[in-house]
């Protein structure tokens, strides 16, 4: 063999190993949650899509969704009825900024994370703590909420799509008695949906619509200019009464069942809906998340309410049943309902 044969064949042979070559990487097993704080990066590699512009670190220490003690996946009962049928509040927040940063799966760390789109506190990065998201100001109309709320950003062909707003929908699940509702702790962290998804994900944690209907679909419908494009996240309703995150991010929470929580997930906190809006419409769209494609739909909260605000609302709102923050309690085609 010439000696530039040789340097070729050895050259080819790096990069092959430096790119992990053609095949993604499997997914890693589901890890049990134990009690403390954050889990950090085992070295396990998550196959995905990075967002345009350069690849990021997929690694993710994050379990599977939760599922019910039969072993089914855990899915939420979501309102669907019209408007004024439940006790709620609502917040709008626009759209604050995006970064490659998720606070919760990697905090502590810049550019692990695919890129995500945040809402609610100003100063949500990789260090967030309760205290440091109610430090700054919030882009959410609603006095208190100092939460965060964020999900994968949207590209359109190579361009990220800059969202208009999300509506945050506070609820008790449906069955629920609602006087059972407590607030969040303070600085819980919960997920809805599956970044790893690849194939339609079950039940209706995340989906798409347009504006403000009902129906959602697994991928991005062609929606009038009218009423553009929504993705819908509803988030687990049942908290363990103890831990406000867990190794694998997962184990502390979970979806009621039937009107009830589980027995390993006693408390009854808000049913949180949050619908991101889009400035999409018509067809011919090229889109997919940073996350991968349209399947992979998910999203996070930091709960960094005023703790007395919350209290407020839940009790006001929730336990009352009246329907807080909307022009009016008239009958609509669905769950959400623009102020």
């Amino acid at each position: 063999m010439s000696a530039g044969l040789l340097v070729l064949l050895t050259v080819a042979a790096a990069l092959a190993i430096g790119y992990g070559g053609s095949e993604p990487a499997p997914r890693p097993a589901p890890r049990p949650a134990t009690t403390g704080g954050h889990a950090m990066a085992d070295g396990t590699t998550m196959a995905g899509d990075p967002a345009p512009g350069g690849a990021h670190d997929m690694s993710m220490p994050l379990d599977d969704p939760p599922r019910w003690s039969d072993g089914t996946v855990a899915t939420p009962t979501r309102h669907v009825g019209p408007q004024g049928g439940s006790g709620q509040f609502v917040a709008e927040c626009a759209w604050s900024h995006s970064g490659e940063v998720d606070p919760i799966v990697y905090p502590g760390e810049v550019g692990r994370s695919h890129r995500h789109d945040f809402y609610g506190s100003t100063t949500t990065d990789e260090d967030s703590t309760p205290d440091s998201l109610r430090a700054g100001g919030t882009s959410c109309d609603k006095p208190g909420d100092d939460a965060a709320y964020w999900q994968p950003t949207l590209y359109d062909g190579e361009v990220a799509v800059e969202p208009i707003a999300i509506h945050a929908y506070y609820r008790a699940a449906p069955g629920i008695d609602p006087t059972s509702v407590v607030p969040y702790p303070d600085g819980l962290m919960m997920l809805a949906g599956d970044p790893y998804a690849t194939a339609p994900q079950p039940g209706e944690a995340v989906g798409w619509t347009c504006g403000v209907r009902t129906v959602l679909s697994d991928e991005p419908p062609a929606c009038p200019v009218t009423a553009p494009l929504a993705m819908v996240l509803t988030f687990p309703d049942c908290w363990d009464g103890e831990h406000a995150d867990v190794p694998g991010h997962r184990d502390h929470m979970t979806y009621s069942r039937d009107g009830a929580c589980p027995d390993g997930h006693p408390m009854s906190v808000p049913q949180l809906t949050v619908s991101v809006g889009f400035p999409i419409s018509g067809p011919d769209h090229d889109l997919r998340l940073a996350s991968g494609s349209v399947l992979s739909a998910h999203g996070d909260f930091f709960n960094g309410w005023e703790p007395a605000a919350l209290e407020r609302e839940v009790r006001q709102c929730l336990h009352r049943d009246v329907v807080c923050d909307l022009a009016s309690n008239r009958q609509e085609e669905g769950p959400f309902l623009t102020r």
